[in-house]
């Protein structure tokens, strides 16, 4: 009778044994085989389903008229469910043979340890799950088929640099407190000492910071001609730290970045248009022709073709008037252009105004 009491107690303690361990088996299995047909399935859903309609990649015609060509899907292996297909199976296996090794060895040392495992994982698997997929995003802007300039590339490298040091920061600190260390406390005693290297190294920090600030805010980029204080020249490079420049000599600049954070930028590489102002003064006998000559020079500047009049008319005029000669100020836009360029159209239109001076029995004479 014993031993058949004691061999149903052992069929028991198989059967609560076996049972448990098999559905998660079952369970790890079903990740590594039905999780990414799954997620594939939830994918093909997604690009064929709303927000296919939404970006234009489901042909539709409204009234016979076609839409605009339709956006390229995004692969599975560059989505979201990609990038959440092999932290899943992490998180699933470890959560499996953790709980086995709990089933197995129930009374073993290492069992309190499973659960700081088990949550260890955790953090990896999320952490690696938003890397990925912020990778993915990331890469995809970068070989989207829209062209972006050198400064949105760099601003993009420059955001995807700060996720990724920000995502692995917080991980370790996640990962470390799971599994039982006090960052708290490190963090508290660490702070002491990270005051004192912030206001040893605050010249460097301050750096990094403006670096990082012009990065984003971007008020010029590589190849563009600024003045910043009593600095002027060509940018060359964007660092974290300085920037650096050529200037009129041919001589290179390094300037710190936190320069710029404490000077006004004047960024001559970006103007709409260029101001040309000129005070000329005619030596004049006959002063009812002066009017006349106001006139044609009013006229030559509207259709010069390179004076920009989108934003205001040339203006001519009178400012002063001496015995036997005036001033005639004159104020225009010209259209973008190198500053070799600029100065050649200034000599240009002064040549047109003297043309016109000396038609009228006029000349061109010294200021007043």
């Amino acid at each position: 009778m014993e031993t058949i009491d004691a061999s149903s107690r052992g069929q028991q303690q198989v059967m609560e044994l076996l049972m448990p361990a098999t559905m998660a088996a079952g369970l790890s299995l079903a990740t590594w085989l039905v999780l990414p047909r799954l997620l594939r399935r939830c994918h093909s859903y997604v690009e064929s389903g709303p927000k296919a309609r939404i970006l234009g990649r489901a042909q539709q015609q409204d009234d016979g008229v076609k839409e605009k060509p339709p956006t390229p899907p995004v692969s599975y292996e560059m989505s979201l469910f990609g990038a959440l297909e092999d932290p899943a199976r992490l998180l699933a296996t470890t959560i499996t043979f953790s709980y086995l090794g709990g089933l197995v060895a129930p009374r073993s040392l290492g069992l309190q340890y499973l659960s700081q495992f088990r949550a260890g994982t955790t953090v990896v698997s999320l952490v690696w799950f938003l890397y990925g997929w912020k990778r993915n995003v990331f890469s995809r802007i970068m070989s989207s088929g829209r062209s972006l300039s050198q400064s949105e590339r760099e601003r993009y490298l420059t955001m995807d640099r700060i996720l990724s040091a920000g995502m692995l920061l917080l991980g370790a600190m996640a990962l470390a407190e799971s599994c039982g260390v006090a960052v708290q406390s490190v963090l508290t005693v660490g702070g002491i000492g990270g005051v004192a290297t912030a206001f040893a190294a605050k010249d460097l920090l301050g750096n990094m910071l403006s670096g990082v600030s012009l990065q984003f805010l971007r008020p010029f980029s590589v190849g563009d001609f600024i003045r910043a204080g009593a600095i002027s020249g060509q940018v060359v490079d964007i660092g974290l730290h300085s920037t650096q420049m050529i200037n009129s000599d041919k001589y290179p600049i390094i300037v710190p970045n936190s320069f710029f954070s404490s000077e006004v930028i004047v960024n001559m590489s970006r103007i709409q248009w260029r101001g040309l102002a000129l005070n000329l003064p005619i030596k004049l006998k006959d002063f009812n022709k002066m009017l006349s000559i106001n006139v044609a020079v009013r006229e030559m500047l509207h259709s010069h073709p390179k004076i920009y009049l989108e934003n205001e008319n040339p203006r001519c005029n009178v400012s002063q008037v001496g015995p036997a000669s005036f001033e005639l100020a004159i104020t225009c836009d010209l259209k973008p252009m190198s500053t070799d360029e600029f100065l050649l159209t200034e000599d240009e239109i002064l040549m047109e105004i003297s043309n016109i001076v000396a038609r009228s029995g006029a000349a061109l004479g010294t200021s007043m």
